[in-house]
């Protein structure tokens, strides 16, 4: 899907009061940008408790745009990540982000 689409989705995902759990699958690279969307939308989704990703291949930058996401969620207590191709500073900055969590 495009950026734009991705962008509408975390919007969705932002202000969906009871939403609890999300799988996002994407076979597709996303821009930079539309990584810090969806980050954004996931780190300020009320409920949201439970995130399942997959990305065949995401930049640092977009990896770095979920490791905040992941910090800070509110609400969230589990969470998969599937990288089929990330860089050793990807791993590292999603460690930190896993490893400081709430």
């Amino acid at each position: 899907i495009g950026d734009e689409a991705v962008k509408t989705l975390g919007e969705a995902i932002r202000y969906a009061p009871v939403l609890q759990s999300i799988t996002l699958v994407f076979h597709k690279a996303i821009s930079n940008e539309a990584a810090k969307a969806l980050g954004e939308a996931i780190r300020h989704a009320p409920a949201l408790q439970s995130i399942s990703l997959t990305f065949d291949w995401a930049s640092n930058e977009a990896v770095k745009a979920l490791r905040e996401a992941i910090r800070y969620a509110p609400a969230l207590q589990s969470i998969t990540l599937v990288l089929d191709d990330a860089s050793n500073e990807a791993v590292k900055a999603l460690r930190e982000a896993i490893r400081y969590a709430p």
